[in-house]
Parts: C-alpha cells; structure tokens; sequence
C-alpha cells in the first residue's frame, strides 16, 4: 500500500511540474463522420460532439473505456464490478438510450440493450467519437440521448506493450501491419486478466460473497483494404473477444460470466465521380452471455446489417446524402420467449448547406420493424458564425427507442404491446474559439414519453408498461486551451434528469458532474492529471437512496527511454477514494499500472 501511495504521489508531482514546460504544439482540426454520416471538420459541426483519439489514451495509460468515458462532458458510467458490462448514461438518458457503434455497425444485447464495451481494449482504438444528443434521423432505434461510435486501428504501425499492475492485474498487446500501393493489412491482439476486488461489500445483500471477482478478456483484430482500381476499394475488418468474468450474485457460489463479442464487417467504396460516392456495407455482431451460476442463463443476440449509402457533392455549398438499411435481430436463451427475432427496413435522407457564415442541416428517417410497426424521425440544425470567433447553433430532433426483448416477451415479466419509447429535443448552443483555445456551451432539453417502466399490481404481477415521462434539460460548459506550455481541458455539466409524474430525479444521475484534465511535456516526460467529480445522486427511483458526491484524481507519466521505447506509470483514484456509483458496490479503490511500449522498431 505504501509502494502503491508512493508511486501514485510520484505521478502527481510530475505532472504538477509540468506547468513549468513551453512546447510547441502543431494544431490539426479532427475529421467526424458520425455527427452528420459524411466527413466533417469537428469544427463545423452541427452537433454536440467529443472525439478521443486511441493514441492519446494509450500515451496517458488508459486501461480500459470505462475509464475513458468517465471524464467525458455530458457522460457518466457505472459499472457493477471488475468486467463488468458499464451502463453509460449520456445527457442524463437511460444507459439503454445510447446507441452503440464499432466500425458503422450496431453492437450490443438485444435482451438488455447495453453493449459489452469491456471487451474492446484501448490498444485495438483508432478514435471514439461521441455525439451527444438524439440521432435517429441518422441511425433509428435507441439513439434517444446520443451515439458513441468506436473506430479500431487500421495502420500499418508494429507495436507492442506489456502492462502490470495491483490486484494481479496485468495485460499483453500487439498489432502489426503493412500498407502498400493502396492496400492495407493489420492484425492485432490483446489479452487482459486481474484477480479484481470484491465487488459487493454490503453484507446484508442477498448477493454478498466475501470473495474476489477478477476477469480475463481475450481479443483478437484483423482489418484490410485492397484497392481494385482508381475509383474503387474494398475494406473489410473482424474484431473477436472472449472474456469470463466473476460477479457476486450468490452466498455459496462462484459466479461468473463466460461472453462471446463478434463484430465482422466489408465495404465496397465506389466514387462514381468525383461529386458522386457510393457505399456498400455488409456486416455481422454477436453478443453473448452465457451465466455460470446458481441462476444460470445464456443469452445470445446476432445482428445481420446491410446498408447502402450514397453521398452526392450538388455544388461548393450543397450536399445531400440518402441510405437504405437493412437489419435483422435474432434472439437464442435458455428460456422459451414467444419471437426470437425482427427485421428492421430503414430508408434515410440528409442534407446541408453552407454559405460563408451560414450553415444548414436536416435529416429525416423512416424504420419500419417487423416488431413495433413504423416510425418516422426527423432533425434539423442551423449555425451562424457572428464572427472568426463566436458561432451560435441550434438543434431539434426527435427520437425512439425499441423495446428490448425482454421487455417484449420475457417469460412471466413481459408485455408484448409495449410500444417504443419517443423523444423530442431541442438544444442551442454558443461556440468560441481563438488560436489554441476553444469553448462551447449547450443548453437542452430532451422529452421522452412512453418510458417503459416495470409495474406491479396488488397481487405482485409485474410487467413492463409504457406509463413513465422523464424531462431531462441541462447544460454543459466545455472548454480547452495552452497554458504556459500546458493542454489544459475541462468541462461541467448541469442536470435536471427527472420523472415528469413523481418530480424524482432518475437513478444514478448527478446533477451536476464535471472533469478536468492537464497534460503537457517537461524534459521528455509527457505526464498529465485527470480530475473527475461529481454531485450526489439517488440508487433508486423513489429517491430513498442517496450516494454521496465524489471526486477522483487520475495522474499519469511516460519516458521515452530509447528509440521506439517508453515505460509509462498510470494512477487512477490516485487519494484512494471510497465511494459507490451502485448502492453497495465496491469501485476498486487506487489502481497503479506500468507499461513497457515498443513502437516501429
């Protein structure tokens, strides 16, 4: 403990040092595509978006996206345990109300609707970028409160890193490849395993099990593209992970979780001309858990997707866009459910324009399912720049959310009338930015009717019913600049995530939850420190259950001790905080890691 409170004081320090450093630093605008479904200067974008790019969060030692996410405006995540699956909340949404994306296609359980992100290790990440706000119009179902899409690694880099640290934590990657006249092969592959912490710490749980629940996760990447002429590529990839992880969810036994994730997926690129590109994606994810337990269970989702999208360039000022998507959903469990599958047919179009100080966008979608009939989305955004550099932006969107399978046919806990769950949303927006410095604030506010809410009557028969509103506006205040030779990121966020009938904030939403973050270069040291925070929130509905407001500092150092060569320290909870982000739930307390990085030799 006292190794683990040195080392942790050591990072600190050097990234306090920092401040002291002058580097120049060359400034190059992020390109997103998932904020509009076409290439855009993250700059000019309409919508409300965050890009975290792989390689940075390698350089400050990130171990896993939980981590990630945490310090992300506008994000909170909870997760259960070590290997958990996190439940991410964007905007003050259901976890179940953010879309999930690897590579442009849908990832996660059909039975809950979250998405097995613990199995995707940071070393296989080319970029996250998270879109907070309703996106149906561009991607239908679920994109309620935002969409986070996750881009794997397709350079042609050979690299290696080895990482040890507390709780007999440890992991092993490597990913190499080539690229030659157009064509590209990558192959990566990681492994992951700790003996982890108890996970439950309230003995008078039903559940508590004084034992460790550790995790092992095992990945595999393979990603090519081969150019057949001047104007047309295909891309294929296939990301693979296996994990088994421990849970307490009985006195006497050692559950655990044995999961399955696939993602594979190819595409055809053709640019007919050069105002005319056109795309065909095919694709394949699996999802599966299967529950060693004393309440076992193996649930399995597979979702085939094809789309095909045309992007056109009509002049300097114009663009339009349209798709038509297919989707099927296939369901397998132990328990019998009444449908086990649905199709899901979607036809989208889009545009913008743009003019010297103005620009336009609107998107407008149709999903008809096998399952909860048609729905119709739609978005519209304007910006106006006042200045070089003041911008003002204004949204409005709705939105829908599919029920799960288990809320539609779970044997004894089910209604299969539910009907989606429909959002509407408007947000404004004031933008400034000067040389190396930027910040933005957003001000929403996002109605969802029909919240599909479990309901019991007098003789306890439960099932889930479509009778919950939920108002959630808010606003959130991001900003960054360079301070004596220091980046210097951060960002709050004000809430008022609540149930329109009980005026109770919902569960495990703070109202306000904020994070900063300074990094910077000093004699070759890159180092930085990670402030997470965050206000009280309630366990509950009913608002019975309060968990305390904490706050978390994260330090992180790296030296590049030879060509090709960097041995990294990260401290997360560095102070070792004690608090609980689920009522009874342990958070692991500090975690020190050390990493070995071998990069192009």
């Amino acid at each position: 403990m006292l190794f683990c409170f040195r080392l942790s004081a050591v990072a600190v320090a050097i990234a306090a040092t920092s401040v002291c450093a002058q580097s120049a630093v060359s400034k190059v605008e992020p390109v997103v595509v998932t904020a509009a479904r076409s290439a855009e200067l993250l700059a000019e974008t309409l919508r409300d978006v965050t890009v975290l790019r792989g390689e940075a969060l390698e350089s400050a030692g990130v171990t896993d996206l939980t981590i990630a996410l945490q310090s992300v405006a506008g994000i909170e995540v909870v997760a259960q345990g070590a290997g958990a699956t996190p439940s991410i909340f964007v905007r003050g949404g259901n976890s179940n109300q953010v879309l999930i994306l690897i590579d442009g296609q849908r990832v996660g359980s059909s039975f809950s609707g979250l998405s097995a992100l613990q199995h995707v290790p940071i070393s296989q990440i080319d970029r996250i970028e998270i879109v907070r706000g309703p996106a149906a119009s561009l991607y239908g179902a679920d994109a309620v409160s935002g969409v986070i899409q996750i881009f794997t690694r397709r350079d042609g880099a050979l690299a290696a890193s080895a990482k040890v640290g507390e709780q007999g934590s440890s992991e092993f990657s490597a990913r190499a490849g080539l690229a030659r006249n157009g064509n590209s092969f990558a192959v990566a592959a990681s492994h992951r395993e700790s003996r982890g912490f108890n996970a439950i710490v309230d003995p008078s749980n039903f559940s508590f099990n004084p034992d460790r629940d550790g995790y092992r996760f095992s990945s595999a990447h393979l990603a090519g593209s081969l150019t057949l002429s001047p104007t047309l590529t295909l891309d294929a990839s296939a990301l693979v992970a296996r994990g088994n992880a421990q849970y307490d969810g009985s006195a006497n036994f050692d559950d655990r979780i044995k999961s399955n994730m696939r993602n594979l997926g190819t595409t055809l690129n053709y640019r007919v001309s050069k105002d005319w590109n056109t795309k065909l994606s095919i694709g394949q994810s699996v999802d599966q858990s299967e529950f060693v337990s004393s309440f076992p269970g193996d649930y399995k989702t597979t979702q085939e997707q094809a789309a095909w999208q045309n992007n056109w360039r009509v002049n300097a000022q114009t663009g339009v866009w349209g798709a038509l998507e297919w989707r099927r959903e296939k369901i397998s469990a132990l328990d019998a459910f009444a449908i086990d599958s649905r199709r899901t047919a979607s036809a989208a179009l889009g545009g913008e324009y743009t003019s010297a100080a103005m620009k336009v966008n609107a998107s407008i979608r149709i999903d008809d399912s096998s399952q909860y009939d048609t729905r119709a989305t739609g978005n519209i955004g304007f910006a106006y720049s006042l200045s070089r550099e003041w911008r003002v932006i204004a949204n409005a969107g709705s939105s829908f959310k599919a029920p799960t399978f288990n809320d539609l046919y779970f044997p004894g806990f089910s209604s299969p009338k539910l009907a989606p769950e429909k959002g509407k949303n408007v947000e404004v927006a004031v933008a400034w930015a000067s040389g190396s410095s930027t910040a933005k604030l957003v001000v929403y506010d996002n109605r969802v009717r029909d919240l599909i809410q479990f309901v019991c009557d007098a003789s306890f028969n439960c099932a889930p019913q479509n009778v919950a509103r939920a108002e959630i506006s808010g606003a959130t205040l991001t900003g960054s600049t360079r301070l004596s030779g220091l980046n210097v990121e951060g960002s709050i966020d004000l809430a008022n995530p609540k149930d329109v009938a009980t005026e109770k904030r919902l569960a495990r939403r703070a109202k306000v939850h904020g994070a900063l973050k300074i990094s910077g270069t000093i004699y070759l040291i890159n180092s930085g420190v990670e402030l997470v925070a965050s206000g009280d929130r309630f366990d509950n509905a009913s608002n019975t259950r309060r968990l305390s407001g904490y706050g978390t500092v994260n330090a992180f150092a790296s030296f590049a001790f030879a060509p090709g060569m960097t041995l990294g320290l990260r401290v997360d909870n560095a102070f070792d905080r004690d608090y609980q982000l689920s009522r009874g739930y342990a958070n692991g307390g500090r975690r020190s890691w050390l990493t070995l990085s071998i990069n192009n030799l």
